[in-house]
């Protein structure tokens, strides 16, 4: 079971560390094509313009991470052919998996 937690975490990671580059690029290319300027860094700007792009980066942060997690499971499911830890088979979701939820 351990060898399969850490397959786990690096087949994870790997799609995490991949959509999350994907992620960042496309909220940047957006702001840039939305505001005609580039993304405020390191405290330039207005209160609104970082309020902005703060919530515009957090929530394509938060998509990213759901999106590579369920990929992530996805690909695991189909290259071992069994769930990855933590994770539980269910037909009845697109991609046939859901997080199992501790009994504890």
């Amino acid at each position: 079971m351990v060898g399969a937690k850490i397959g786990w975490k690096l087949v994870q990671t790997a799609f995490s560390v991949a959509v999350g580059i994907a992620a960042s690029k496309a909220v940047s290319t957006a702001w840039k094509l939305g505001s005609g300027g580039k993304p405020p860094k390191k405290g330039q700007g207005g209160y609104v313009e970082v309020a902005a792009w703060a919530a515009a980066s957090a929530a394509a942060a938060a998509v990213a991470t759901v999106f590579a997690e369920r990929q992530a499971a996805s690909y695991y499911l189909k290259s071992t052919g069994h769930a990855p830890p933590g994770w539980e088979q269910d037909s009845t979701t697109r991609i046939g998996l859901v997080k199992s939820i501790d009994k504890d």
